[in-house]
């Protein structure tokens, strides 16, 4: 009589190729982990740029975006009498930190800040770099003139 199932060869052979497989594959699913946080970090970086434009042409008041390349942050705030500094009582948003696998790369913008007017107009025109550990790279453009933000 002829009992079914698998030998202890058969078990450990099909566990070994398992295994070998999951090894390979760790370092694809790592790269494909991190160039998705850059995608997020780029798009949440977009979006809180929208959000300050977005603010100034509802409030008809001037909005500041502002990022530190040396701690990874950004943020914006409401600059209600358009001096170009936080004063009491001027919104500012939530300051968000890069996650610490990304850092700003490069920047051509003439400072660390943006200004967005009441039209959502900016004077400045550039690209914000950020880049991973795999050297992947996205960039947010600021289209002066009409404060237009592209992620590329």
């Amino acid at each position: 009589m002829k009992k079914a199932g698998f030998t202890l060869t058969e078990l450990m052979v099909t566990i070994s190729i398992i295994g070998l497989i999951a090894v390979l594959s760790v370092p694809g699913f790592t790269r494909f982990r991190q160039n998705w946080k850059l995608r997020g970090e780029a798009d949440q970086f977009a979006a809180t740029i929208r959000a300050a434009r977005a603010a100034a042409v509802m409030k008809s008041i001037d909005a500041v975006f502002v990022f530190n390349m040396d701690d990874r942050t950004f943020f914006y705030f409401e600059d209600n009498n358009r001096d170009g500094s936080r004063d009491a009582g001027e919104y500012r948003s939530a300051t968000y930190s890069l996650d610490p696998a990304i850092v700003f790369s490069a920047h051509t913008l003439p400072g660390t800040t943006l200004t967005f007017g009441a039209k959502g107009n900016t004077r400045n025109s550039g690209t914000i770099t950020l880049r991973n550990t795999y050297n992947r790279t996205r960039s947010i453009r600021i289209y002066g003139g009409t404060g237009n933000v592209t992620v590329n």
